[in-house]
């Protein structure tokens, strides 16, 4: 009877064993992926402009002397921008450098001269007023300016938008292509890069006096007017397709 009962035992095991073994292993379909690549881009009219410029003044032997004059100069530059409406606080300076230089100017002998130097940047805030801050800075005697940066305030919002138009534009371009295969989209299987990038630049301008002198004709000022500002982004999608 024992031998028995251990007989049927080992039957069942066997067959529960081979049950196991012939039933067969389930297994996930792979996704179908599409790959694409969005872009987005956002053009606005600047609201601040970014000026920057140096006031560098030399003297034989006295660097106080020079510092004297940069100073002056400075101080005369900002009244001059505070009184055409820009804050105070919108006017700093970055740096202001004291070094020794060969004076190349004059004849050998060559002598070496105290140069003092001072970089200061403005943010013109009212941008209409971009051509009279440059008027006002040349009037005051400055020696340089180095750099002019159109910019936007709400840089952000706009980086946003960039960055929604690129993710449409993927979806779009994800749709396109499925269509062409008879296939439909499913859900966003991977987001990758983002590159987000702002540019910016000058406008020329050239404007003409109304009256104009036969006997003295003169060239047409030239002025120049801050260009918009493109905010750019690219992304990178992948999708899955329906089964």
């Amino acid at each position: 009877m024992k031998q028995f009962v251990l007989l049927v035992t080992v039957l069942l095991l066997v067959i529960l064993v081979w049950s196991q073994l012939d039933t067969p292993e389930k297994t996930t379909p792979t996704a179908r992926i599409i790959s694409v690549e969005g872009n987005g881009e956002v053009e606005v009219v600047p609201d601040i402009i970014r000026l920057h410029f140096n006031i560098t003044a030399f003297h034989d032997s006295d660097v106080a002397v020079a510092k004297a004059d940069v100073d002056q100069r400075a101080s005369a530059a900002a009244q001059a921008l505070i009184k055409l409406g820009v804050k105070e606080a919108d006017i700093s300076s970055s740096s202001f450098q004291v070094n020794i230089v060969e004076d190349y100017r004059r004849s050998e002998p060559r002598t070496r001269e105290q140069r003092v130097s001072r970089a200061v940047e403005v943010v013109l805030r009212d941008t209409t007023r971009y051509n009279a801050a440059l008027q006002v800075l040349v009037d005051s005697g400055i020696s340089e300016i180095t750099h002019i940066q159109p910019d936007v305030s709400n840089y952000d919002a706009l980086k946003q938008q960039a960055l929604a138009s690129a993710a449409e534009d993927a979806r779009k371009q994800a749709e396109f292509l499925a269509d062409q295969f008879d296939a439909r989209l499913s859900r966003v299987h991977k987001i990758g890069r983002q590159n987000i990038q702002r540019h910016f630049g000058l406008e020329e301008v050239i404007t003409t006096s109304a009256k104009q002198d036969m006997a003295a004709p003169q060239a047409p000022p030239h002025e120049f007017k801050p260009g918009k500002v493109k905010v750019t982004s690219h992304v990178y999608a992948e999708f899955e397709l329906e089964n």
